[in-house]
């Protein structure tokens, strides 16, 4: 099953998503994304490394 990844927009298959779950402490609430492997690894992981 595909999934669309929430930075870049792209569909890829589920086994190339990485599920991102932040909960921002605010108004704002809980979102709860897959996104693509590459973004992962080229946006999110560096800020959580």
């Amino acid at each position: 099953m595909p999934e669309e990844c929430g930075v870049c927009g792209e569909t890829v298959p589920f086994g190339e998503t990485v599920h991102l779950i932040v909960n921002t402490q605010s108004d704002a609430g809980t979102f709860d994304r897959y996104v693509c492997r590459s973004c992962y690894e080229d946006e999110l992981e560096p800020l959580v490394a």
